[in-house]
């Protein structure tokens, strides 16, 4: 019994550890358009470029909000497609 709460409890620091794993999932981003995106998660906390007229945002990154300076980013290519997903620093911060 002793090693299976142990277990649970080894489990549950790193599920929480683990930055954005748990609320933003990268197979469900990569391939989507950021109003798909958008659609699922809200407008974005940080974005490097305005949207382009069709309101898709191209050839940059947006991110959401993890912890107080610490962002899970999307890149998006020219087609306005996720390519690319991963946790940084706000800019300029």
């Amino acid at each position: 019994m002793k090693k299976a709460i142990l277990l649970l409890l080894c489990f549950s620091i790193l599920c929480f550890s683990s930055g954005c794993s748990g609320r933003y999932r990268e197979k469900d981003i990569i391939g989507k358009t950021s109003d798909q995106i958008i659609e699922i998660y809200g407008q974005f906390d940080c974005i490097t470029m305005p949207a382009s007229q069709d309101g898709l945002y191209r050839n940059c990154r947006c991110g959401y909000s993890i912890k107080e300076e610490l962002l899970f980013f999307i890149f998006f290519d020219e087609n306005g497609i996720a390519v690319k997903c991963e946790e940084g620093h706000r800019p300029g911060g």
